[in-house]
């Protein structure tokens, strides 16, 4: 992993002559101009209903039609829908061609870009279709953050949050103070800590069978929400990611304090620092009835069991645990009432 915008400029001379860039509309716009040097390229379009196979089959007829080898670079240049799904597209063409991500949001870059998960979402159902495959090379840069909004920022902080939650309490209080304080400038050695806690975890069990598990907290519900909203909502009016990942780390830490020994003093800690991202959100949670069939589709379940990383305390979490559908709907009952 490199860590400069002046460490990726120079990648990009020494490699312009076989380099395609995949894009969005706002990265070409705000991040393109950055690398330096004018290169074929092409753009996808923005937003999480797009990470389907539809846009897979979209890159690989530009591809074709640009020449592109298993030795071309697919140089993909943005956020983590974008990442997810040019990396698994880039998997896919001719067997598997040379792939760099440049993750340009900050969702992306502690999360998405690293630990050689691709692919994207299927009948509704988050990254149902997928490998694993490490990229060639990721350029962590973060001259890029001041093009995202705050909403944008939010989302990649939530992610830190549940790194500090999983593994490292001092890491959490850090990230909780940027977290609170939206206006306040973020460390970016804080960026590649995060990045750190999850290699950690990814260098133990790439496959995700065992401790990559505890990266997966706040998400079995997470997803489960976010999955629904797309299904209901308009692209720009449904949760984002991190949004729905946050209002999962509610909902699995209450299950925590049931079924983990998570203190209600640390539930409540954790329940403040994420109040507002609760009260940011215009529509119900939904019931158990509707998040159900997500839940028993999550991939990391156990044969009919829906299955949770969960919190023993601030910063130390274990993996493998089941819950039953009554306490599932009891946390979304604590949810509800936090709105």
């Amino acid at each position: 992993m490199k860590k400069s915008l002046e460490a990726l400029q120079i990648f990009v001379r020494e490699h312009q002559d076989n380099i395609v860039v995949l894009a969005d509309k706002h990265t070409l716009q705000d991040c393109y101009p950055l690398l330096g040097v004018e290169l074929p390229h092409f753009i996808v379009p923005y937003g999480e209903s797009y990470k389907n196979l539809n846009s897979c089959e979209y890159i690989w007829k530009k591809l074709k039609d640009k020449g592109a080898t298993r030795q071309t670079i697919l140089l993909c240049l943005g956020g983590g829908v974008l990442c997810d799904m040019g990396a698994f597209a880039g998997a896919c063409y001719q067997r598997g061609m040379r792939v760099v991500l440049v993750p340009t949001s900050l969702l992306a870059m502690v999360d998405a870009s690293s630990g050689g998960k691709t692919g994207v979402n299927f009948l509704n159902f988050k990254n149902y279709i997928g490998l694993f495959k490490e990229a060639e090379e990721i350029f962590v840069c973060p001259d890029f953050l001041p093009t995202l909004p705050q909403a944008e920022m939010r989302n990649g902080y939530v992610e830190m949050l549940k790194h500090g939650l999983i593994a490292d309490k001092s890491h959490y209080d850090a990230v909780k103070y940027h977290f609170l304080k939206s206006n306040h400038p973020l460390d970016p050695s804080l960026i590649f800590h995060s990045i750190a806690i999850k290699q950690q975890h990814v260098e133990q069990d790439f496959l995700d069978t065992g401790i990559r598990k505890r990266l997966n907290f706040g998400h079995t519900i997470g997803h489960a929400l976010e999955s629904h909203s797309l299904v209901i909502k308009e692209e720009n009016e449904s949760l984002s990611h991190g949004t729905a990942v946050g209002l999962g780390m509610v909902v699995e830490s209450y299950i925590s304090a049931q079924l983990a020994g998570l203190s209600e003093d640390d539930l409540q800690q954790i329940t403040l620092v994420l109040q507002g991202l609760v009260n940011s959100v215009n529509e119900d949670i939904p019931s158990m009835d509707v998040l159900l069939p997500y839940l028993q589709k999550d991939k990391k379940n156990q044969s009919a069991e829906i299955n949770f990383s969960l919190l023993k305390s601030i910063g130390h979490c274990e993996h493998n645990y089941t819950a039953s559908v009554e306490l599932i709907a009891e946390g979304l009952d604590f949810l509800r009432k936090l709105k």
